[in-house]
């Protein structure tokens, strides 16, 4: 009877430990999730922030080379 019932307590203790771990692992996988979801959408504006640079860019490119077709153009003149 004494075994039995040292038994029963450790079975006891060893489930509320594995429904502990269970728990914890419950939140750290919606903990992942959520920072999963956040990334995402940071990685998302990042890469409309970098598509927004590059068009900037490309209209500063081609500013850029307007301006020195025209130098090129007025030094040939000269």
């Amino acid at each position: 009877m004494l075994n039995d019932a040292k038994i029963e307590e450790f079975l006891k203790e060893v489930n509320e430990l594995l429904n502990e771990i269970k728990n914890e692992q419950t939140k750290l996988t919606e903990n992942v999730e959520q920072y999963h979801k956040v990334n995402m959408r940071n990685f998302e504006k990042l890469k409309d922030f970098n598509e927004i640079c590059d068009m900037t860019n490309q209209v500063f490119e081609t500013r850029l080379s307007n301006i020195e077709q025209i130098l090129k153009e007025k030094l040939m003149k000269a």
